[in-house]
Formats: structure tokens, C-alpha cells, sequence
């Protein structure tokens, strides 16, 4: 069985309050991520995300909401600790396998939890956090993302000020977006310009010092839509020895289909276009489980098997599988953690 590196899933909001629900069998598992499912798929590395919705809050802040999943994390670590380890420093892969443990990195997934983000960062940095995206689906004091929602009707953001002065959608990074981006580098704290817009993806290439990585996008050439990579885009960022993680959600991979088999091909049809534009070192998997609706052909990361399975049909060498599957992402963490 080939080892695993997803890079992104929101399974710690799924579990924020019942992190014990992490520890089920799968039969009575109520994540797409669990322990005994990333066991079974070979798991060597298993990125959670903290996903913050700004107009999605109840009574909590941005930060506190924050702060529950994390603490949520620690508690999946801190109830697991012969299966489950986490991931501080590359150097923590290597020891994790080492001792048979799944290594576990905490993410971002929405970067502006107050109106001074960036002196989080320092703080965000100690509980863990190697990876962000600067937005979600909604603009924000650090930039526009690929997509905006709609807010919900009646709906107001957690943080009023978050959203003063933004610019239109499609616009890059802000002035704090820039500063954010240096900080995060300068501390160790990977750029995932998934949910970027375009020009804010082109303000990362331009400006970044490290390899950065589209955490969850797949190819917009074989499905247009915005948050998944342009051929352009694919290429740039093999450039800045980046990778680009196959997202699970059917909505995109391909349009109007919903049989197992189809959706198994476009995957392996999105993987493809990303060799053949960027090249075998460019392509990485982020499934995004507990984020998405259940995937048709792989529903949990219990079937991840079926995909290896897809691809090498399609005539992906073991080799190939390998880098796919982990090798570049954990050349990404060798060189940037």
C-alpha cells in the first residue's frame, strides 16, 4: 500500500464538539475522516484544517472558534498518543513513521480571525499551525477569494471591520495581505493560495520567498470553475516548486454526474491535465473530506485505495503513484518546514 499525505480536510470542525467521535469504528463513524479509517488507508501525514465561516458564527468569535478547534486537535492527539502525532517540523515526519505514528499538521483554512491577524500569527505559530490560506469564500482584510458567497440573508459577519474598505471580488491581496504572507514565511507557515482569486494567487507568486502549494484545486481546463487552477496557473506554481492537491468535491471535478465510475475518470482526467501542464512533481492529494458531501466513489478515506486503484488503470506507474500520493508533498515540507 502506497503511504498518504492529504493536505486538506475540516474534519476538526466536524468534531470540535465531540473530538471522542474521532475514535469510532467505522460503522458508527460520523466524519469522513476517523483513526481507524486512516489507518486502514495508509495515512503517513494528515493535514486538519481549522475552518472559520465569517458569517456562519453563532455567540463566538472568529478567534475563539478558532481556538475550540484547536483545542479539539490536541485533544485528538492527546487521546491517541501511540496512533497520532504532531507534525512541528519535518524532521517530526520522519520520527512519526519512525515510531509508526500518523503524523498530523494543523492548517488554516481563513486567516483573518481579528483586525490585528498578523500579530496572531506569532501565537497561531506556537499552538501548531504550519499552513494557511489567506481567505475562505468570503473577501477579507487580507485579500479577495476565488469565489464569494453569498452571505446568508439577515446575516452579518462575525466581525463587522473585517470587511470595511474591501476592494471588488477578483482583486489581489491587501497591504495587510502582503505583510500577513511575509510574516507567516518568515515564521514557517506554509501560503496555501486555495480559495485565492487569481490575482491574489499572482500576488503570492510574485512576492513569495518559499515554495507555496494550492492545498485543494483541481484544473479548471477540464472544470471551469474558479477555484480550481488555470493551466497558467498549474505551471507557475511548479515554477515556485509548489503542488496542487486533487479536491474530491464532485462540483469540481465534473458537472452534472453522479455515478461512481464518472466521477473515478474525472479525477483521474484532472490528475492527468496537471502532469501533462505542470509536470509529476506538481501534483499532490487534498480531499477535502468533512468540508465536501460525501464523494460518490470515495466517500471516506477509508476508499482512497479505489483511486490508487483508477490511476494506475489508467496507466500511472508505481513511481508516478508514489509522488502523487506523498513524495512531493513531503518534499514541500522537507523544504519549507
Amino acid at each position: 500500500m502506497i503511504p498518504v499525505i492529504d493536505l486538506h480536510c475540516d474534519t476538526l470542525s466536524k468534531l470540535s464538539s465531540s473530538p471522542a467521535s474521532f475514535r469510532l469504528p467505522p460503522e458508527a463513524a460520523v466524519s469522513h475522516v476517523f483513526l481507524s479509517g486512516l489507518r486502514a488507508s495508509g495515512a503517513l501525514l494528515q493535514c486538519f484544517a481549522v475552518f472559520t465561516d465569517l458569517y456562519g458564527l453563532e455567540e463566538e468569535t472568529p478567534l475563539s472558534h478558532v481556538q475550540k478547534q484547536i483545542s479539539c486537535f490536541h485533544t485528538l492527539l492527546a487521546e491517541a498518543p501511540d496512533a497520532l502525532a504532531p507534525v512541528l517540523t519535518y524532521s517530526d515526519i520522519l520520527t512519526n513513521k519512525k515510531q509508526g505514528r500518523i503524523s498530523a499538521l494543523l492548517s488554516l483554512e481563513e486567516s483573518c480571525l481579528s483586525e490585528d491577524s498578523l500579530s496572531l500569527l506569532p501565537v497561531l505559530y506556537s499552538k501548531g499551525v504550519r499552513m494557511a490560506t489567506l481567505t475562505w469564500n468570503y473577501p477579507n482584510l487580507l485579500g479577495s477569494p476565488a469565489a464569494c458567497l453569498t452571505p446568508p440573508s439577515g446575516k452579518t459577519p462575525s466581525c463587522p471591520s473585517f470587511l470595511s474598505g474591501i476592494k471588488p471580488l477578483h482583486d489581489g491581496l491587501t497591504p495587510l495581505g502582503f505583510d500577513f504572507m511575509e510574516e507567516a514565511e518568515r515564521l514557517g507557515i506554509l501560503i496555501d493560495v486555495s480559495h485565492l482569486s487569481d490575482t491574489g494567487f499572482y500576488n503570492v507568486a510574485a512576492h513569495s520567498k518559499k515554495p507555496f502549494l494550492a492545498s485543494h484545486s483541481n484544473a479548471r481546463s477540464i472544470c471551469d470553475v474558479p477555484r480550481n487552477l488555470s493551466d497558467d496557473m498549474l505551471r507557475v506554481l511548479a515554477e515556485h516548486g509548489g503542488v496542487a492537491g486533487l479536491n474530491l468535491c464532485e462540483h469540481f471535478l465534473v458537472r452534472n454526474s453522479s455515478s461512481p465510475e464518472e466521477i473515478l475518470d474525472a479525477l483521474v482526467r484532472h490528475a492527468k491535465h496537471i502532469v501533462s501542464v505542470a509536470g509529476i512533481d506538481t501534483i499532490a492529494l487534498g480531499t477535502d473530506f468533512d468540508g465536501i458531501p460525501a464523494n460518490t466513489a470515495i466517500p471516506d478515506v477509508t476508499r482512497l485505495p479505489l483511486l490508487e486503484h483508477a490511476l494506475r488503470a489508467a496507466g500511472f506507474s508505481s513511481g508516478e503513484l508514489e509522488k502523487l500520493f506523498y513524495w512531493n508533498a513531503l518534499r514541500l515540507f522537507q523544504e519549507c518546514l
